[in-house]
């Protein structure tokens, strides 16, 4: 994996190329960008696809908000560093889990992720 250094405080990550390496083909192709952000008190992931639906050379940006529920609260904090949440979510958040609260997965690997864990 690629380091992520905490040089510095930041409030925002870019973390595609990590999770590039990690998940390579599950990822969706549209997917241009996935960045960490701390905003407004909370921890979000924002991820940009391309339009591919009306043929535009325009990206749309979705937002989505991570949860942090029991399972992983004390591992995403807003106390932690930027840089320590993506690690987190890049290197040990289990695939179902990204899967459940982000669409950057192409959608046949999602369900099959996510059926994986519902028999497991």
């Amino acid at each position: 994996m690629k380091p992520l250094f905490d040089s510095f405080r930041s409030h925002s990550l870019e973390i595609l190329a990590n999770l590039k390496e990690r998940y390579g083909l599950l990822l969706r192709r549209d997917l241009v960008s996935a960045k960490l952000l701390h905003k407004e008190g909370q921890l979000f992931l924002e991820y940009t696809v391309t339009d591919k639906d009306n043929y535009s050379f325009d990206n749309k940006v979705i937002t989505k908000s991570l949860t942090l529920t029991a399972e992983i609260n004390d591992a995403l904090s807003l106390q932690n560093s930027i840089f320590e949440n993506a690690r987190y979510i890049v290197e040990e958040l289990a695939p179902t889990s990204l899967a459940q609260m982000a669409d950057i997965f192409d959608e046949s690997s999602a369900a099959v992720i996510i059926n994986y864990a519902e028999r497991g």
